[in-house]
């Protein structure tokens, strides 16, 4: 018998209605290094999350230290936290029908073999790459997370559901060294070891402190602007996802709350959440409540077309969960987005910039996280932008605002949607330019 249908027989056999167990084993090895490697570090995570239900009352406890005793003993405390808990009157059940959806591509099991020599040789080569053909810049800040796991859900109603994920996250951060105060980025998210890019980490970062070096804020204007598909990920992620979570909806703190099937966004945008892309960065076979994952639709050509569900609050809306539950062991499931897909256009950043009498174009922000997604305030600190001028990146521009109101940009002011897809974590999105925004400068 298993961990977790050994927690699941003692937690109804000690007065619990339902027991839920959500174990986590994870491997993470961790790399620091500016001009050198500075720490390398390998652990293990191993984490227990038992979720019962006495009636309509409910209990969480966790431990990450997996021995019988200590398992059965957070059973007993999952169980005593429920009993002392007002009845929740919309609890209606764990997921009484687990799932899975085939998916490729989300698990590498080239990390389980891979030597220390191999990750050291190939940071090794983005920091020669970054301060080659004496481009006067140096390392200055940079981690690797390589990260691979196991999750296995259990509860009375089925058996235990498993899947194994693995992701990769580097980034980069350089400084020039002659001729002025400047600093670049980049980073990467894959699946795939053989996807991690150092040369193309290096160049981006490398290249970005040298060409703001001579940065500096403008006067505070309206504009056209271009958002490179980083930022666009992000902040069209940030502000979309917030308002289709059921969570929120439910709690009242989503505006699109009461717009299903109603125009929201210009009609040229079709976003999707897509559990099951391949090599997608959140693909996985099944939530964290065994749900299985899916594509679902959230805006299509401009409509809003649905929220997304975990078990809890699919029940209370009425209809099913979307798989989108999403923990740690130590928490309770709430929706989440899987992968966050903006459908591109057909232009190229290139010919966007060209096609840009007069315009700003956002490279690299801070202090995005602080727009509001409930109001739509979307503002951030631009540290590496251009000027656009007759179609060419010119003045290189710092320590600015960007700011206007998302939901009037998604509607109103979406000027092109560019081809070049990338990924920021979990959302994918192309260069976006937007008709105006307020840049608030010296």
């Amino acid at each position: 018998m298993d961990f977790g249908e050994l927690a699941v027989k003692k937690a109804l056999k000690i007065g619990a209605n339902e027991a839920e167990v959500y174990i986590l084993k994870k491997n993470i090895t961790k790399v620091d290094f500016s001009s050198e490697i500075e720490m390398f570090k390998n652990s293990d995570t191993i984490g227990i999350g038992v979720r019962v239900a006495v009636g309509k009352k409910l209990g969480l406890h966790a431990t990450s230290i997996l021995t019988k005793d200590e398992i059965l003993g957070a059973v007993q405390k999952a169980v005593n936290i429920a009993k002392a808990t007002p009845e929740d009157p919309n609890w209606n059940g764990f997921n009484k029908k687990y799932g899975k959806t085939a998916v490729t591509k989300n698990y590498d099991k080239t990390l389980e073999s891979l030597e220390y020599d191999a990750i050291i040789d190939k940071i090794l080569g983005g920091i020669n790459r970054a301060t080659e053909n004496d481009r006067k810049v140096k390392v200055t800040r940079g981690t690797l997370y390589l990260n691979r796991g196991e999750i296995s859900v259990t509860n009375n109603y089925n058996d235990t559901i498993t899947y194994k994920g693995s992701a990769i996250s580097s980034y980069m951060m350089t400084k020039a060294i002659e001729g002025g105060e400047s600093t670049g980025a980049e980073g990467q998210d894959v699946r795939f070891w053989k996807d991690l890019d150092y040369n193309k980490i290096a160049d981006y970062a490398a290249e970005q402190a040298l060409k703001h070096i001579k940065a500096k804020p403008i006067e505070s204007t309206k504009l056209p602007v271009i958002m490179r598909n980083e930022f666009a990920c992000f902040m069209f992620g940030m502000m979309i996802g917030s308002n289709v979570n059921a969570e929120n909806i439910q709690k009242g703190r989503s505006t699109f709350a009461p717009k299903l099937n109603t125009q929201i966004a210009d009609e040229r945008i079709t976003i999707t959440d897509d559990g099951t892309m391949p090599g997608g960065y959140r693909t996985r076979p099944f939530d964290s409540e065994g749900h299985p994952t899916q594509k679902t639709s959230l805006i299509e050509k401009g409509v809003l077309k649905n929220f997304l569900y975990d078990n809890y609050r699919a029940i209370k809306a009425e209809t099913k969960s979307t798989g989108n539950a999403r923990r740690d062991y130590f928490q309770i499931p709430n929706p989440s987005l899987n992968n966050f897909i903006i459908k591109p256009g057909t232009t190229s950043l290139e010919d966007m910039i060209k096609d840009t009498k007069k315009g700003f174009f956002i490279d690299r922000t801070i202090g995005e996280w602080l727009s509001r997604p409930t109001s739509g305030e979307m503002n951030a600190t631009v540290t590496h932008g251009f000027l656009i001028e007759n179609g060419e990146l010119t003045q290189p521009v710092n320590n600015v605002i960007v700011a206007g109101n998302f939901f009037e940009i998604l509607k109103d002011k979406i000027d092109t949607i560019g081809n070049d897809v990338t990924n920021n974590d979990h959302m994918y999105s192309p260069a976006i330019k937007v008709s105006e925004m307020t840049i608030a400068g010296k």
